[in-house]
């Protein structure tokens, strides 16, 4: 019987450091067969280029695309390159932990309709904070129309108090969670379940949403998709093309629009143009109009009542959905310099409460990262 064999692919974009982090991660990993990994560079920058021949292992297959032709597309060419029983989808900004692989692996060959499983995720090297899990694909839809009634309506703190309680759940399991969505920036899937599915990235897609239409189409066809919290990973997120962030955005915005027209159909539809002739005027948000608290790094007083034990979230959204997490006891709470150096420009929101899943917080912090105008109020 010929071994189970895994493709790992990286889609390198002007990051070729942090890019050949992640290759030898993977190559370091222990694994159930070998692993074959192939680097797909879309950086339209000869030296990028260059910098990976020089530098990735004997055995890593690097492909150069004269132009960028997106992630999905990138991963798109990978996977029918080479049709190998399992693909891991990683980050260049994403490192696996020791470990990670293989559990992975034997998770995902524990049941024939698990088609994709996803590890536990660290935003900092010191492995502190936790990254948001994914979006459930309905919220996608539902999301901007709820937040169009403004941070202060009910339906928003509801939303935002089952987030919590959902993000905890995930950050706190100790065995695999069946969820609705999972990260393509980090991912073990099955190529037969994916085939079967329609394929890998819609290449409509250029970025974003392309890994969340994946997994509506795989739970579509009887799938089922698992966080797997003893397989974990670090992601400094939103690395690449950080020169870029206005049209990252503009991409995703873009993206959004096609998810929407490929998705929100039927009752999701009708619900949709409901909420939309019934939603409330938009009300401005305090938090989101003061003038920030911090313009740097900072270090917050823990009140006394929760220093046996506390939650730190923080999010660009001033409902705190999404949000990161970080967990932690004693009389402060600090936000180091690293992970205020990974921030892209804008405003950002912090919270301080109970660990509990739906535990009051008892002080909430903005912040501003680069030239941003604030009104006062």
């Amino acid at each position: 019987m010929a071994p189970l064999r895994t493709l790992a692919i990286i889609v390198n974009y002007k990051v070729a450091g942090l890019t050949l982090r992640a290759v030898k991660s993977v190559l370091d990993s222990v694994s159930i067969g070998p692993v074959h990994v192939v680097v797909v560079d879309n950086s339209e920058d000869k030296d990028e280029a260059e910098r990976l021949r020089l530098n990735l292992p004997s055995g890593v297959v690097l492909r150069v695309n004269p132009e960028n032709i997106g992630f999905g597309r990138a991963c798109n060419h990978a996977f029918e390159e080479f049709p190998w029983e399992l693909i891991l989808l990683l980050n260049p900004d994403a490192r696996l932990f020791p470990g990670c692989l293989a559990r992975l692996q034997k998770t995902l060959l524990s049941d024939k309709k698990v088609a994709a499983v996803g590890p536990r995720i660290f935003w900092d090297e010191g492995s502190k904070f936790y990254l948001p899990p994914s979006y459930p694909p309905n919220l996608f839809i539902f999301k901007p129309v709820l937040s169009a009634w403004g941070p202060g309506a009910n339906i928003d703190r509801i939303v935002s108090a089952f987030w919590r309680r959902y993000s905890i759940k995930i950050w706190r399991a100790d065995e695999p969670v069946k969820v609705n969505n999972l990260s393509g920036g980090h991912v073990l899937l099955k190529q037969e379940a994916v085939r079967k599915a329609g394929g890998l990235f819609d290449p409509q897609f250029f970025l974003y949403f392309e890994d969340t239409d994946l997994f509506v189409r795989l739970r579509k066809a009887g799938y089922s998709l698992i966080i797997e919290p003893r397989a974990e990973v670090i992601h400094h997120y939103d690395q690449c093309g950080q020169q870029n962030w206005q049209e990252k955005r503009a991409l995703m915005a873009r993206s959004h629009r096609i998810f929407l027209e490929k998705h929100c159909k039927g009752w999701k539809s009708r619900v949709k143009k409901i909420l939309d002739h019934f939603k409330a005027p938009p009300r401005p948000d305090k938090n989101q109009l003061r003038v920030p608290d911090f313009t740097s790094p900072f270090v917050l007083e823990v009140p006394e009542k929760l220093r046996k034990g506390w939650l730190f979230e923080l999010s660009p959204n001033p409902d705190f959905v999404p949000s990161a997490g970080r967990f932690g006891k004693g009389p402060c709470m600090d936000f180091p310099e690293d992970c205020w150096a990974m921030l892209a420009p804008g405003q950002y929101f912090g919270r301080l409460g109970s660990p509990k899943e739906l535990g009051r917080y008892s002080q909430v912090v903005s912040w501003i990262v680069g030239d941003m105008k604030i009104s006062r109020i």
